[in-house]
């Protein structure tokens, strides 16, 4: 009788603490997607840049232009690397939100917020930069004041969980005498 106790009470602590182990990764792994995400804007601000200078140079338009009027002037002379163009002021436009999205949240709510981005996302971009975080990502012991709170939500959630697990296992056996 007292190691069955002592099992199940142990079952019950190691989903907790695993749990808590694997909650604790949220707010590391946000900061891993925004980091992704920045270095994907900053590619992108690249590659407008350039695609914006090489059409000034060949088809002689003006520099400074705004967006729009650019894209305008750029369709008239190349249609094809209009549309290229303004794709990419689109994604750029998509990644520079999610990211700032998520940056000027409050600490606790960022990795709510980088998932429910990762969810809205219709286009598939931003699953395909949380996948890649994903297979990347190795685990760390973050310190700090989001990582304890997502720590402590883990623990009493898996708590919960290995209380039910056992309760599904182990039905009236346990309560009965």
């Amino acid at each position: 009788m007292f190691l069955a106790g002592w099992l199940l009470h142990s079952i019950r602590l190691a989903v907790a603490l695993g749990l808590a182990l694997v909650v604790m990764q949220a707010p590391a792994v946000t900061r891993e997607y925004q980091a992704a995400l920045l270095q994907l804007v900053r590619s992108s601000d690249q590659e407008i840049a350039q695609r914006k200078a090489s059409a000034e140079r060949f088809y002689g338009i003006a520099a400074g232009e705004d967006e729009g009027r650019f894209l305008a002037q750029l369709r008239a002379v190349e249609p094809s690397n209009a549309e290229t163009l303004a794709a990419a002021f689109d994604r750029q436009r998509g990644l520079r939100a999610s990211y700032e999205w998520i940056e000027h949240s409050p600490d606790l709510l960022r990795p709510i917020i980088a998932a429910k981005d990762v969810a809205e996302d219709e286009g598939g971009r931003r699953r395909q930069i949380a996948a890649t975080v994903f297979d990347s990502f190795a685990p760390q012991l973050d310190l700090s004041f989001a990582a304890a709170v997502y720590g402590l939500v883990g623990l009493f959630l898996g708590s919960l969980i290995g209380e039910l697990l056992l309760a599904a296992l182990l039905p009236r056996h346990r309560f009965a005498r």
